[in-house]
């Protein structure tokens, strides 16, 4: 069985190309982006880039598990910080996904996240006990949009870790498909003030260590893969 390697934003994609240099020849098209197999001791890995958007990472999800059978679907990747504890570079590990911009307004009682787009991680299937470096645990919030100050206190105040684009349509399409699925990301900026510069500096923060991620990632990525059970 391949393991699903799933990288998303373009920012992310980039780097690893630029860490594996994959052979050009090697290099395929999917209708949702490239993608390449890449062997990583005894496991064998199917690369594969979705770009932004729920829409997007469902897709190119549902697309791997069809043509190349995957399972696990491993997403690696980028987020921002919302827990007061993170800081740039720290990873996270999602125990939970949920969807924070999915609202049913008509509902009586309006709950913070719809509860049908809410997934559980089961970790039995995968030790992180040996990957030599600590991983924060917690709820990770997916949106069609970038976090912001606002954005960060209301989903602290639900005890949400940290943010991104596309993890809980990709956990809900794995989830559906009884496939299993692990998120591992990095943080690369968190809010610290509401405002337009606020808001540029954390696009700075992103594009500066979106590549010191992934490369942190790729290097923890034999060692998870081990953890496989």
């Amino acid at each position: 069985m391949n393991v699903g390697i799933q990288i998303c934003s373009r920012s992310e994609w980039k780097a690893i190309r630029q860490l594996l240099a994959p052979a050009a020849e090697g290099v395929g098209e999917s209708p949702y982006g490239e993608y390449f197999p890449w062997t990583v001791g005894e496991r064998t890995c199917v690369l594969f880039n979705s770009r932004r958007t729920k829409t997007r990472a469902a897709g190119a999800c549902q697309y791997a598990i069809d043509r190349w059978r995957v399972d696990p679907v491993i997403v690696l990747g980028t987020c921002g910080g919302v827990a007061e504890r993170l800081r740039p570079l720290d990873l996270v590990f999602a125990t939970r996904t949920v969807q924070w911009d999915a609202v049913d307004r008509m509902n009586v009682v309006t709950q913070p996240f719809l509860p049908e787009a809410i997934v559980s991680a089961d970790l039995s299937w995968l030790s992180l006990d040996d990957l030599g470096e600590p991983v924060h645990r917690g709820i990770v919030a997916s949106g069609d949009q970038d976090t912001t100050f606002e954005t960060a206190e209301y989903l602290r105040k639900h005890e949400v870790l940290a943010a991104d684009w596309e993890s809980a349509s990709i956990a809900l399409v794995c989830s559906l498909n009884r496939v299993r699925w692990a998120v591992l990301r990095g943080v690369t900026d968190v809010p610290h003030a509401a405002g337009e510069d606020d808001a540029r500096r954390q696009g700075r923060d992103y594009y500066a260590n979106a590549p010191v991620v992934m490369e942190k990632l790729l290097a923890l990525l034999p060692r998870l893969l081990a953890g496989i059970r």
